[in-house]
Formats: structure tokens, sequence, C-alpha cells
């Protein structure tokens, strides 16, 4: 309304009329914002009051500083001087109160500044916290899904590479005998980088940084500048040439057990601050317990195959002892018998071959119960040693073993190889004849046993190591089974093929050597 009246009511002087029409204008705009605001339509109707206090804020502030103004022009007397000298320099006198206006302005801008400043700080807060959650929301979910380790490792590296500000993720195993980590998984970061990272967890230079810390203390560590930390300095020219910045090491750990840590890179100083380094520290843990997870539930896999394979043999023993057994146990009782009711020896002598025989199938039934699914303890021997001395328990005197000369060691159970070849002895004879000749040799990933028997028909040689399975009248079908079972135990491969003379040849490939491989001279 005042300055209404001033522009059209007045009518003063048309320098007066030009000053009065800009504030009039501005009221008229004041109005229009008023209005919206009260309406909702600028700012959230549960915001119009603070809105209008802030607008109450600003007449105060500015009537003061006008009242200051005009006190000062009033204890002027309402006259300026020409000049006015300012550290000797003279200054026209009109601009002489703009120095009185400067500090309210400077005073006011700055504290705008700093309000808009955190402001703005408080939307980055926002969207970082909701990056975060998001990457913690992400990881979860991979972490939930997968149950393979290395796959879910990868996952999460490629997970956390994706998050902005994050420019590179490895992660790697920590090795407590060796007392240093190795990386498996990385995102973001060139191989030959990578591979080239020496993190260990000792006295030396490379155990005082980051990764060696988190590893110790089970924390997670920060690094805001990495030019800054001396303990960096071994990877000093690895950050420069990746421009890495700054970064964290986040361990990954379950209840006591570390199972390493995966390092997170930025190309800029001070990016992982306190709520980041919370959020990155779950993330560790989850990773921790889904490793956790999946190496129990490999574990229950593996012991319900080892019960299932345990079944299957007491199914096979079942069989065995319902069958086999039974066959030459109804001999001995029908011949022993007739013994006693005629006299005559030669029944007591079928009743003995029928006790060897009893005898023979309880021998391998032991033998396949004492066979577990694994090999636990295992040893570098000289596979030629080992078949000498099976050969004096299962060969025979006019049977031949020849033995190739470059056998060398394998890496095993030495008694439960020692069996094995037994078994194959012993099944040489009994389908070859008292003069078969046995020939053990090396392959380039393990070795064989041949003779020169009569072999194995093809279309028979995938049920030979079957429980039961025999085509020699005085056999247990159990021999080739426990060749296989124990095998297996060994992480071997076994198949059965025609041997050069046209008898069987059986041959074991997956067989671990020592490095250093020693001739049967040298055993």
């Amino acid at each position: 309304m005042v300055h209404f009246n001033g522009v059209f009511i007045l009518h003063e002087t048309a320098s007066l009329i030009a000053l009065s029409t800009v504030p009039f204008i501005a009221s008229l705009a004041i109005v229009a914002v008023g209005v919206a605001v009260a309406r909702g339509y600028l700012v959230p109707s549960k915001f119009a009051a603070r809105t209008f206090a802030w607008t109450v804020t600003g007449v105060v502030s500015i009537s003061a500083l006008d009242a200051w103004i005009f006190a000062g022009v009033v204890v002027r007397g309402f006259a300026l001087p020409a000049t006015v000298p300012i550290f000797g320099i003279p200054v026209p006198g009109v601009v002489a109160p703009l120095f009185d206006v400067v500090p309210f302005g400077v005073l006011t801008g700055f504290l705008i500044g700093v309000y808009d400043a955190r402001r703005l700080d408080q939307q980055e807060s926002i969207a970082r916290l909701s990056r975060i959650n998001e990457t913690l929301r992400i990881t979860t979910r991979e972490m939930v899904e997968e149950n393979d380790r290395a796959v879910l490792e990868q996952a999460v590296c490629d997970r956390l590479a994706e998050s902005e500000p994050y420019d590179g993720v490895w992660l790697g195993h920590y090795h407590d005998d060796e007392a240093v980590i190795r990386p498996v998984a990385w995102s973001g970061l060139p191989d030959e980088y990578v591979e080239s990272i020496t993190v260990t967890v000792d006295e030396r230079a490379t155990g005082g940084g980051a990764g060696g810390r988190a590893i110790r203390t089970g924390e997670i560590q920060t690094v805001p500048d990495v030019f800054a930390d001396p303990t960096m300095e071994p990877w000093y020219d690895l950050f420069e040439s990746h421009d890495v910045a700054s970064l964290a090491v986040v361990p990954i750990v379950h209840e006591d057990t570390v199972y390493g840590c995966f390092s997170i890179y930025a190309d800029r100083r001070n990016v992982f601050d306190e709520r980041e380094a919370g959020v990155l520290s779950e993330v560790g843990e989850s990773l921790g317990h889904a490793i956790a997870s999946i190496e129990a539930r490999d574990l229950l896999e593996t012991r319900e195959r080892e019960l299932a394979e345990q079944n299957e043999r007491l199914e096979e023993f079942a069989s065995v002892v319902s069958h086999d057994l039974r066959n030459p146990l109804n001999v001995a009782e029908g011949y022993l018998e007739m013994a006693r009711s005629t006299g005559d020896d030669d029944n007591l002598a079928r009743v003995a071959d029928a006790l060897d025989r009893m005898d023979d199938l309880i021998e391998d039934l032991l033998s396949l119960a004492r066979e577990g699914s694994t090999v636990d303890e295992f040893e570098a021997v000289a596979l030629a040693d080992v078949a000498s001395e099976a050969w004096e328990t299962a060969g025979s005197e006019s049977a031949t073993l020849h033995l190739a000369d470059d056998l060398g060691t394998v890496v095993c159970d030495v008694s439960r190889v020692r069996q094995l070849l037994e078994n194959l002895f012993r099944n040489a004879r009994q389908h070859g004849g008292a003069d078969v000749t046995v020939t053990v040799g090396r392959l380039d990933d393990g070795f064989y046993v041949a003779d020169d028997g009569p072999g194995i028909p093809e279309a028979e040689r995938d049920s030979v190591f079957g429980a039961g399975y025999t085509t020699h009248e005085t056999g247990t079908g159990l021999g080739l089974d426990i060749v296989r079972s124990i095998a297996s135990a060994h992480g071997w491969k076994v198949s059965l093929t025609e041997s050069d003379a046209g008898g069987a040849r059986f041959e074991f490939r997956g067989v671990a050597r020592e490095e250093t491989d020693h001739t049967r001279d040298d055993a």
C-alpha cells in the first residue's frame, strides 16, 4: 500500500517515482509468493509457518540495518562530506555509508552460505547413505542367493566396484601358515596390478599396512590419504600408477575365523567416513557368515554323500551275507551231516573247502568295511617297493611280476595302495592262471597294472567294479570293488582296457607324485 501510494497517488518527481517502482514490484512479488506458500505450492504446507518466520526474520534484520544507516545520517546532520579519508585515501562521501552496510552484507551472506553448505552436505550424506544401503542390499542378496564361494566372492567384488565412488575392489584369502593374503577375485582393476600385489601379516614392511592391520585386529582399516600414511609406502608406486588416493580394507570374519579381506580403492581422498566404514564392516561380517554357511553346506553334502555310500556298502554287505555266505554255509552243513552219517573223510574235505570260501568272503567284507571314502594321511613312496611287497602276499612262485624301471614315487596311503595291488595281482592269478605275467608300468599322470591272461570282454568292462561281479567259480566278486573304493578314496580315476598281450589292463590316473621323483633304486 505504501509503495502503491508513492507511485500512483503522490505524483512526485520522476526520479522518486522510479525509486518507488522497484519496491512496488517487489511487494507484488511478495504477495504472490506469500499466497503460493500459504496454499502449499512452493513448499509443503507443514513448512509454511517456518517460511513466514524466516520472512519476519528478514524484515527485522533489514529494518535494523536500515535503522543503523538512518542513525548514521542523523548523527552526521543529514549532510555528507564531499570526501572521507580512509587510510589517507580520499573516498567520496556518498560512498562512506556503504562501508557501514558491508559488514552486515558479508555476515548475512556468510550465514546463508554456511546454511546452504550444511544443507548440501546433508543432501550428499543422504545420497551417500542411500548408495551405501543399496550396496549393502545388493551384496546381501548375492550372499543369500549364491552357494559357491568363488562365485560369491567375485559377485561381491563386482557389486562393490559398480558403486560410486569406488574405482576398484580386490578380495584375498588369508593363509595363516604363510602369513600372506593372496588375491582371488577382483573388479575394476587390471589383472597385472592385482597379481603384483604383495600383502603379508608379519613384521615385514608389507605386513604393516592396512591389510595386515585388518587381519590382525579383525576390524576395518581406512586410509583417507594413502600418500600421507607411511605404512602404505611399499605400495606407493602401485597407487600412483593407478590413481589410488584413499582406500579401505575390510576383514572377512566369522566368529574366530578370519577368511581374508577385501580392499576398496577410490581416486579421491577422504571417501570412507565413519558411516561408510560401518556399512562396509557389515558387508565383511555378512560375507564371513555366508562363507561359513557355504562351508557348512558343503560339509553337510559331503557327509550325506558319505552316508549314502555307507548305506550302499551296507546293502552290498547284506547281499553278500544273505547270498554268498549262505551258499557255502549250506554246503558245509550238508557235507558235515553226510560225514557224520557215513564217516567219509572226503565229505570233511568239502566242508573245509566251503569254510575256506567263507573265510575269503569274510576277509573281503572286512576290507570293504575298513575302507573310508577319503584318505587323510599321504606320504611319497616308491611304487616299485609297494608293488614288490604286495606280490609277496598275493603272487605265486610260478607267476611273474615285471616292474617298469621308471615307476617313480606316488603320494598315497601306503597300506591301502598295497591292498589295491594285492587284489589286482590275486585277480590276475585267478583269471590268468598260475603262470600269469603281471606288469606294473608308468603313465603320464599315474600307473597301470596289466596281465597276459584272457582279458575281460569289452561289454563287461563297465560291470567288473560292481560288488558281487565275478567270472571265477571261487571269486568273491568283491576284489575289484575294493580296488575301485581305494582309488576313489585317493581321488584317482580307474579304468579297464585291454593289455598289449590281450589280457586285462587297469589304468589309474590323477595320481599325485612328489616334485622330485625317486626311482626304485633311490628308494
